[in-house]
């Protein structure tokens, strides 16, 4: 039983890496443009799906991964007080954000591991 709520406990805190890793990938994506200069689209959803991913990080955490704790702590703190009307009107502040969402994503790459896959087994016809 101990071994079955361990290994939910690391699926859920890797569902929880990728999905904030995805989430952070995107906004410093869409904050940096493409790289000929040029922007790409920038929607509220980018910030809006990071703040309530930090809403639900701290609802259902298990608190049993400190540096996954921290990572999304420094992006909240990141994106404390950072509303997307803010982002298009203040190109340093976008600069500032992809650069340190950037930093966060390459120490959330460093914790992304393949997921164990679990075997079938099915009856033969």
């Amino acid at each position: 039983m101990q071994s079955r709520f361990e290994e939910a406990v690391q699926l859920a805190e890797q569902a929880f890496i990728t999905e904030l890793s995805r989430l952070v990938e995107h906004l410093a994506e869409r904050l940096r443009g493409d790289s000929d200069g040029s922007p790409k689209i920038f929607r509220d959803s980018a910030v809006t799906n990071l703040t309530e991913f930090f809403d639900r990080f701290r609802r259902l955490n298990v608190r049993s991964n400190q540096e996954l704790d921290e990572l999304v702590s420094e992006a909240q703190q990141i994106m404390r007080g950072v509303n997307p009307q803010n982002l298009r009107d203040m190109p340093s502040l976008q600069r500032s954000v992809a650069e340190q969402m950037t930093e966060v994503q390459g120490r959330l790459d460093t914790m992304l591991i393949e997921r164990p896959r679990r075997n079938i087994l099915r009856r033969g016809r």
